[in-house]
Protein backbone atom coordinates (compact mmCIF):
# COMPACT_ATOMS: atom_id res chain seq x y z
CA UNK A 1 0.00 0.00 0.00
CA UNK A 2 1.05 3.54 -0.71
CA UNK A 3 0.63 6.48 1.03
CA UNK A 4 0.89 10.44 -0.34
CA UNK A 5 3.40 12.45 2.17
CA UNK A 6 4.28 15.97 1.70
CA UNK A 7 5.71 17.75 -1.76
CA UNK A 8 4.62 14.72 -3.43
CA UNK A 9 7.11 12.12 -2.28
CA UNK A 10 5.57 8.60 -1.31
CA UNK A 11 6.52 6.19 1.41
CA UNK A 12 5.36 2.74 1.17
CA UNK A 13 3.59 1.40 4.58
CA UNK A 14 4.60 -1.16 6.25
CA UNK A 15 2.28 -4.50 6.23
CA UNK A 16 3.29 -4.75 9.56
CA UNK A 17 1.98 -1.54 10.16
CA UNK A 18 -1.84 -2.74 8.61
CA UNK A 19 -1.59 -5.72 10.78
CA UNK A 20 -1.06 -4.46 13.99
CA UNK A 21 -3.53 -1.95 13.42
CA UNK A 22 -5.80 -4.48 12.26
CA UNK A 23 -4.95 -6.65 15.12
CA UNK A 24 -6.00 -3.92 17.62
CA UNK A 25 -9.01 -3.38 15.73
CA UNK A 26 -10.41 -7.20 15.91
CA UNK A 27 -8.74 -8.16 18.96
CA UNK A 28 -11.90 -9.00 21.11
CA UNK A 29 -14.64 -10.00 18.57
CA UNK A 30 -12.90 -11.98 16.49
CA UNK A 31 -8.76 -12.78 17.19
CA UNK A 32 -9.56 -13.85 20.72
CA UNK A 33 -12.21 -15.86 19.61
CA UNK A 34 -10.63 -17.68 16.47
CA UNK A 35 -9.37 -20.83 16.63
CA UNK A 36 -6.42 -21.95 14.21
CA UNK A 37 -8.86 -24.70 12.39
CA UNK A 38 -11.17 -21.69 11.96
CA UNK A 39 -8.09 -19.31 10.72
CA UNK A 40 -6.97 -22.51 8.47
CA UNK A 41 -10.89 -22.78 6.80
CA UNK A 42 -11.31 -19.67 6.40
CA UNK A 43 -7.43 -18.94 4.64
CA UNK A 44 -8.51 -21.68 2.05
CA UNK A 45 -12.46 -19.96 1.42
CA UNK A 46 -10.40 -16.14 0.84
CA UNK A 47 -7.59 -17.88 -1.38
CA UNK A 48 -10.21 -20.48 -3.18
CA UNK A 49 -12.78 -17.62 -4.30
CA UNK A 50 -11.50 -16.20 -6.89
CA UNK A 51 -11.63 -18.44 -10.58
CA UNK A 52 -8.15 -18.59 -12.61
CA UNK A 53 -9.90 -16.62 -15.56
CA UNK A 54 -10.32 -13.64 -12.41
CA UNK A 55 -14.05 -14.10 -11.54
CA UNK A 56 -15.63 -15.29 -8.45
CA UNK A 57 -16.75 -18.84 -7.55
CA UNK A 58 -19.57 -18.25 -5.60
CA UNK A 59 -19.62 -21.50 -3.69
CA UNK A 60 -16.26 -20.54 -1.76
CA UNK A 61 -17.48 -16.90 -1.04
CA UNK A 62 -20.94 -18.41 0.18
CA UNK A 63 -18.71 -20.51 2.65
CA UNK A 64 -16.23 -17.43 3.46
CA UNK A 65 -18.96 -15.34 4.60
CA UNK A 66 -21.05 -18.12 6.70
CA UNK A 67 -18.07 -19.21 8.73
CA UNK A 68 -17.78 -15.48 9.21
CA UNK A 69 -20.90 -14.80 10.37
CA UNK A 70 -20.04 -17.00 13.83
CA UNK A 71 -17.48 -13.97 14.75
CA UNK A 72 -19.44 -11.13 13.32
CA UNK A 73 -23.10 -9.71 12.95
CA UNK A 74 -24.42 -9.22 9.17
CA UNK A 75 -23.99 -5.57 9.60
CA UNK A 76 -20.35 -5.34 11.02
CA UNK A 77 -19.70 -8.09 8.40
CA UNK A 78 -20.57 -5.93 5.54
CA UNK A 79 -19.01 -2.59 6.72
CA UNK A 80 -15.65 -4.53 7.71
CA UNK A 81 -15.05 -7.49 4.91
CA UNK A 82 -12.60 -5.82 3.22
CA UNK A 83 -10.60 -5.32 6.87
CA UNK A 84 -11.03 -8.75 7.44
CA UNK A 85 -9.74 -9.77 4.25
CA UNK A 86 -6.57 -8.01 4.73
CA UNK A 87 -6.15 -9.36 8.07
CA UNK A 88 -6.69 -13.21 7.62
CA UNK A 89 -4.44 -12.57 4.53
CA UNK A 90 -1.09 -10.96 6.86
CA UNK A 91 -1.87 -13.40 10.11
CA UNK A 92 0.30 -16.00 10.48
CA UNK A 93 -0.33 -18.88 13.00
CA UNK A 94 2.00 -17.92 15.28
CA UNK A 95 -0.36 -14.70 15.75
CA UNK A 96 -3.00 -16.75 16.49
CA UNK A 97 -1.03 -18.78 18.84
CA UNK A 98 0.73 -16.00 20.51
CA UNK A 99 -3.60 -14.37 21.53
CA UNK A 100 -3.99 -17.86 23.07
CA UNK A 101 -1.11 -17.69 25.44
Amino acid sequence: MVTAVKKGVRKKTDDTDIKTSLMKKFQETFIDKLTLQDLDELRQYAGNQYTRDGGWDTEYRQRFEEKLRQYFHEEVLKREIASIETLLGLMSDQDLKKQKR
